[in-house]
């Protein structure tokens, strides 16, 4: 099979095209003919207008885009406006987590934009038998995803607006506390109302939408998978097309542990990356929260382990990884959860 996919590279990606996308600039490093040492830089604003430009600029070398593979980071609605072009010209595109990249390079000296899209080339050349070649996602994905960021920020904004208030509640000062509510009172109702408006969108999209409710609905069969973290894992899984095995999950949660050790003399704890989707580890975090306060097989693991000395948050952190075990597992056999089951994962 790597064999097969490495002539596929000879033949219709000859050259690679590393981009370090910004919210403002795109800089490019095009290695061609897959030579590490013919590479050529060039910066672009990252706008439709700019980018239809970079085809220009390919010619200059004699490179059509059905040779090219574009290789970027997950660096969430920076990357539209390129993603969307290359749709539209069916241009091939691997998206790359940045963690991977980080990882494979080691030890390196010096960081810009320049240096960093040079990165990503060499990544795609070096790991070049792992290439997925990225799909489009659904509108009704990128739809969610937009819907579930405005959901945070209205929640956020609220939290900011009542926290005063709450605070001269607590010190008993009822005057300062009436004054601050008369004030903020037509906002937070107003943000309440958007708030409850964001969520029935929501709702409604992943109601009427089947393909993503079937997934969506067998999450919410498993303890401590609420409605916003099945959300989370069908939106930033592309329905589970990006990560599918339960340690990929892990990985891009930030729950995936890490040995931090070197030789003899360094011994740290092993602890999880902070490079992950932030809105996804704290509804685990809630999640895992909830079925340990829960009578079941995951409440006693976790009572389990405090008995054998583990610290409370690295079992939390387990049963968060637990929790994402499971999706996994339900979401490959297309089977609900069996909350009768006595599963081995409590072991």
């Amino acid at each position: 099979m790597i064999h097969l996919k490495q002539i596929y590279m000879k033949k219709h990606y000859q050259h690679i095209l590393g981009i370090d996308v910004s919210k403002k600039t795109l800089d490019l490093s095009l290695v061609i003919d897959r030579d590490k040492q013919n590479v050529v830089y060039e910066q672009f604003e990252n706008n439709a207008k700019s980018i239809r430009r970079i085809g220009l600029w390919l010619k200059k070398y004699n490179i059509e885009w059905d040779r090219v593979l574009v290789c970027m980071e997950f660096t969430g609605i920076y990357n539209r406006p390129m993603l969307q072009f290359c749709t539209l010209k069916k241009i091939a595109v691997w998206m790359i987590m940045p963690i991977e990249i980080i990882r494979s390079m080691g030890i390196q000296r010096g960081k810009n934009d320049k240096i960093d899209s040079k990165k990503i080339a060499m990544y795609a050349i070096l790991h070049h038998d792992k290439i997925k070649v990225w799909q489009p996602v659904s509108k009704n994905i990128v739809l969610l995803k937009d819907l579930l960021a405005l959901r945070q920020r209205l929640i956020k904004v609220s939290k900011i607006l009542l926290q005063p208030i709450n605070e001269l509640k607590a010190i008993k000062d009822k005057v300062a506390a009436k004054e601050t509510e008369v004030h903020c009172k037509s906002s937070i109702e107003q943000l309440k109302k958007e708030l409850h408006k964001t969520e029935a969108r929501i709702k409604k999209i992943i109601t009427e939408d089947e393909v993503l409710q079937k997934n969506y609905n067998l999450l919410l069969t498993i303890p401590g998978i609420g409605a916003y973290t099945a959300l989370d894992l069908v939106c930033y899984t592309n329905n589970f097309e990006y990560y599918q095995e339960a340690k990929q999950l892990a990985c891009y949660a930030g729950t995936a542990p890490f040995e931090h050790s070197s030789g003899t003399s360094v011994r740290g704890k092993t602890r999880v990356s902070k490079m992950a989707n932030q809105s996804l580890k704290t509804n685990l975090t809630l999640g895992a929260w909830s079925v340990i306060r829960t009578k079941g097989f995951l409440r006693k693991y976790y009572e389990r382990k405090l008995d054998e000395g583990k610290a409370k948050m690295l079992v939390v952190n387990a049963v968060r990884n637990k929790l994402l075990h499971i999706a996994s597992a339900v979401i490959r056999n297309q089977m609900p959860f069996d909350r009768n089951y006595s599963s081995p994962l409590a072991s």
